[in-house]
């Protein structure tokens, strides 16, 4: 590349450096700067760079990381500062182009900085990519070599080296938080009144739950509201009436009537948007997994339903079950069906795997579970032999 285009690019890194670029004012820069490394960079007849319109992340690795532990002296009682490396290679980040999401499956271990964090980031065709600012709309180019604060989910755009078009991606780099905490459950009360239940769930209210009368609603998003129908039809409650939803497979892939549970929750790539997961009960009596649908529900509704399907690489689909109950908890979602396991699912409901932090109370009674999430952040379980179990993490 020649000192022409090497300037042109260093001109468009300080002006956001000097956090004077928004989101339009790139999209115009990075489509003069295609015009100008065309012109000045494809003048040699030996010089065979092109510009293409391909904006999408292909690879996403991280560096080297560090990780701080504590531990005490027996002879001193003093606090003891320890530091290592992590390979960051080590943990892979799954790319979701669909949903236009990059997170690690594999949690990093407690004590991980994740303030500083160093990414080599790969792109179709050489596409540019800018990481906007925690605090503003600003945004810089992405260097391998300056560290990122992942302490949040951060957003990455992907700019089409022809100045065609952009791609954002929300990139989110999990600890755990979980390591040396243990998760509690406190028997509330057994009542035999609340026994022998078979179509009630548990609803959050405030700090505490009440029970529900379950009805044909699988669940419901900020602005909608979810049925199966009995023909095999997936409806949607929005604006005072009900109209059949959009589906991006089969009809014949939906779970089965009855036997379906749904939850959401805020979207952080679209202001308003709400991220819906669907999970039940094959129709097919072959099927040995079950069902799972999401879809991305705009603030005014609306929006396809896409069908994930059980890969076979996929060592940790939820198996088929009865009576599933879902909610989400500390950022993850939770099931617990007819086998009575507990399993938690961080990457939207593609694997679920069983996490002891929150195993069901040793001395739970009964058949069927329905769980609730209150706003103190406490999980409660109501069972079908009338146990009212409270659930809460302690140090």
């Amino acid at each position: 590349m020649s000192v022409f285009c090497r300037n042109v690019r260093k001109f468009a890194a300080e002006l956001f450096k000097q956090g004077r670029m928004n989101r339009f004012i790139i999209r115009c820069c990075a489509l003069i700067a295609g015009v100008l490394v065309l012109s000045s960079c494809l003048g040699s007849d030996d010089d065979d760079t092109a510009l293409y319109s391909d904006m999408a992340i292909t690879a996403f690795q991280l560096g080297t990381l560090n990780r701080y532990t504590y531990t005490q002296s027996a002879s001193t009682g003093n606090d003891t500062v320890i530091k290592t490396t992590l390979t960051g290679a080590s943990y892979r980040m799954t790319i979701d182009q669909v949903g236009c999401r990059i997170y690690n499956r594999t949690m990093l271990p407690v004590g991980t900085d994740i303030h500083h964090v160093v990414c080599n980031i790969t792109t179709t065709r050489g596409a540019l990519v800018a990481l906007q600012s925690m605090t503003s709309d600003s945004l810089r180019w992405h260097s391998s070599t300056d560290s990122v604060d992942f302490s949040q989910p951060r957003h990455f755009f992907v700019y089409a080296t022809d100045g065609t078009g952009v791609r954002e991606y929300t990139v989110e780099v999990n600890a755990s938080t979980t390591e040396g905490i243990t998760f509690d459950w406190q028997l509330m009360k057994t009542d035999e009144e609340l026994a022998g239940w078979t179509d009630v769930h548990l609803v959050a209210e405030g700090d505490t739950v009440r029970m529900e009368a379950a009805d044909s609603i699988v669940g419901a998003s900020k602005s909608e509201r979810y049925m199966l129908s009995d023909d095999g039809r997936l409806l949607c409650w929005h604006d005072g009436t009900w109209h059949e939803e959009v589906l991006d497979d089969d009809s014949s892939l939906l779970p089965m009537v009855g036997q379906a549970a749904c939850v959401s929750w805020p979207y952080a790539t679209v202001e308003g948007a709400d991220y819906v997961l669907m999970v039940g009960a094959p129709r097919q009596d072959d099927v040995p997994y079950m069902r799972v649908w999401r879809k991305i529900c705009p603030e005014e509704g609306g929006g396809q339903w896409v069908y994930m399907p059980a890969d076979d690489g996929n060592y940790y689909k939820l198996p088929r079950q009865q009576w599933l109950s879902m909610v989400c908890y500390d950022g993850t979602v939770l099931a617990v069906g007819s086998d009575l396991t507990m399993r938690q699912s961080r990457d939207q409901g593609i694997s679920w795997r069983r996490n002891t932090t929150y195993d069901l109370p040793s001395a739970l009674e009964g058949l069927r579970v329905t769980m609730a999430v209150d706003d103190s952040q406490r999980l409660w379980l109501l069972t079908d032999a009338g146990q009212l179990w409270r659930g809460f993490a302690s140090k």
